[in-house]
């Protein structure tokens, strides 16, 4: 969890470093602590193009939506089962695991889809964006190249 922890500290600094302070009372980005013109501190974060709320999550589901590409959950169980049982043979024909559990079970394989996705979050190889999942290392890469900027 701790790794999580500091992948998401490390997004929270991407995410002011990459937006503006924006004063809504005076609705304009501001440059310092305080608004030259109201003296507020009470800043929303602004992102060109996108707009303006406050916090930063919002800001953070932003950049790794832009810039990383989501996982296919389907297909990242389908690789896990189709590794870990051999292929299933009748006659001539033959299966993958992934395709005759999604066909005979498909309640089944929905489940074994989520499972899997939430072990993968467990172990800090997924992270979860807005609903998406998105590969950890993926979002290493980015905030390399943001915090190099």
């Amino acid at each position: 969890m701790t790794e999580l922890m500091t992948l998401h500290a490390r997004l929270e600094a991407a995410a002011y470093k990459i937006s503006d302070n924006f004063c809504y009372n005076c609705y304009r980005v501001e440059i310092g602590g305080k608004c030259i013109i109201c003296g507020s501190d009470d800043f929303m974060r602004h992102v060109d193009g996108v707009g303006a709320e406050y916090g930063t999550e919002w800001v953070i589901d932003h950049i790794i939506q832009d810039r990383c590409e989501s996982v296919d959950d389907e297909a990242l169980f389908d690789e896990m089962l189709d590794e870990c049982y051999p292929e299933i043979e009748l006659g001539c024909c033959s299966w993958t695991p992934s395709h005759v559990m999604s066909e005979l079970d498909p309640t089944a394989y929905r489940i074994g889809v989520q499972e899997h996705i939430d072990s993968l979050v467990e172990d800090c190889q997924l992270y979860e964006s807005d609903g998406d999942y998105y590969q950890v290392f993926d979002i290493e890469e980015m905030l390399i190249d943001i915090e190099s900027e």
